[in-house]
């Protein structure tokens, strides 16, 4: 005779785990708090982030997680219980902070606020992704999935690590998920960018002697001009940005040089095509024998062409749901736009909300990291 495998008033094996997780979860939430301040305390700008991964890897191997390595982008990965599995989903958090040359942070707490440089964007999911790691080794839960620390998301890094991480792992994803940014905020949609440097060239010379001849600034002012002259599209969403210019070197001197940046981003790669090719043409429009005009590409972010259905959405969703919550998507530049550029569903939000990302006075609610956890591990195990 069959057993049933939910006698009346038993709770469904699915609800007893949930509730296993979330008092886990509950009860330990000093421990994270102190996992998320060793985090923020080390400084890792992108291209920097060697210490930190290495504390992660020793983290990662004392709470016994067997196999953890750093590959050769400078990733630190842990394949959990791939053994006999055709398809896994990787979770991956970047460990590059926009903040190079600040040496020493300390987090400060004032009531329920945590001050401090990346403690938002991205300490407060490192800590999580570790955090939830020791939980599923403690519970035993078998589980398989890569879990990834990655380097590159920010600025120049270009997605260096999730192209590697996709690079590696791609073909046997069933999804990938980026633990990167609030946790009432869902990416599902890849912004593309272009990212230049326009070097600008003339002879120069005495601002007397030499009245009349090309001027870099005013060679450079003409080229932005038309730049910004441009008309991009609202829908698809479509935007341009110079970030930063230099040049001249004195008061008396016709400028010989000078460099700016340019930003470029969409959701649509045949509209940030149009974009760069109207840019190259001003580009030459301005270039004379007695203008030079060099670009060098500093970086490139993939779009994705739209939304593919998958059942992570869903997921989310109803999850939210379940706490009387709506769930909203948008798009935005992540560790997800390369799997969304080779059709790999992923997805990204993080654990925590918080406000002046980027900037020496980021902060976070601590009131948030709780639920964020949950709704987390919620997600990944599927509750």
């Amino acid at each position: 005779m069959r057993e049933e495998s939910n006698t009346k008033g038993a709770m469904p094996m699915n609800d007893v785990l949930r509730k296993m997780v979330e008092d886990y979860i509950h009860n330990r939430m000093p421990e994270y708090i102190q996992t998320l301040y060793d985090v923020i305390t080390i400084p890792s700008p992108t291209g920097e982030e060697g210490k930190k991964a290495q504390w992660i890897l020793e983290q990662l191997e004392a709470m016994g997680a067997k196999g953890a390595y750093r590959d050769a982008a400078g990733n630190v990965i842990y394949p959990h219980c791939l053994e006999g599995t055709e398809r896994f989903p990787l979770y991956t958090a970047h460990m590059d902070t926009v903040f190079a040359g600040v040496e020493k942070i300390m987090p400060e707490i004032d009531g329920h606020t945590l001050k401090a440089p990346s403690c938002g964007d991205n300490s407060s999911d490192v800590a999580a992704l570790l955090f939830l790691i020791r939980m599923m080794l403690t519970l035993k839960l078998r589980t398989p999935a890569v879990f990834a620390f990655n380097v590159g998301e920010e600025g120049l890094g270009n997605l260096k690590g999730s192209r590697a991480l996709t690079d590696a792992f791609g073909e046997r994803l069933s999804y990938f998920m980026a633990v990167d940014g609030n946790n009432d905020r869902f990416v599902d949609l890849a912004v593309g960018s272009r990212r230049y440097a326009v070097h600008v060239v003339t002879a120069g010379g005495h601002s007397y002697a030499a009245f009349g001849a090309a001027n870099a600034i005013n060679e450079a002012a003409g080229i932005i001009r038309d730049f910004y002259s441009l008309q991009v599209p609202q829908n698809p969403r479509t935007t341009y940005n110079v970030g930063t210019i230099q040049g001249g070197t004195t008061i008396n001197s016709i400028a010989a040089d000078v460099e700016f940046t340019v930003d470029m981003r969409s959701v649509s790669h045949s509209e940030l095509e149009k974009l760069d090719q109207a840019f190259q043409t001003i580009l030459k429009a301005h270039t004379t024998d007695k203008v030079q005009v060099e670009t060098l590409l500093l970086g490139e972010r993939p779009c994705s062409e739209g939304v593919q259905h998958h059942e992570i959405y869903d997921r989310i969703t109803r999850i939210r749901k379940r706490e009387g919550l709506k769930t909203e998507f948008s798009a935005s530049s992540t560790d997800a736009n390369i799997p969304l550029s080779r059709d790999i569903p992923a997805i990204a939000f993080g654990v925590c909300k918080g406000k002046g990302a980027h900037t020496l006075q980021e902060e976070l609610d601590m009131t948030s990291l709780e639920p964020g956890l949950k709704q987390l591990a919620a997600f990944i195990w599927n509750l």
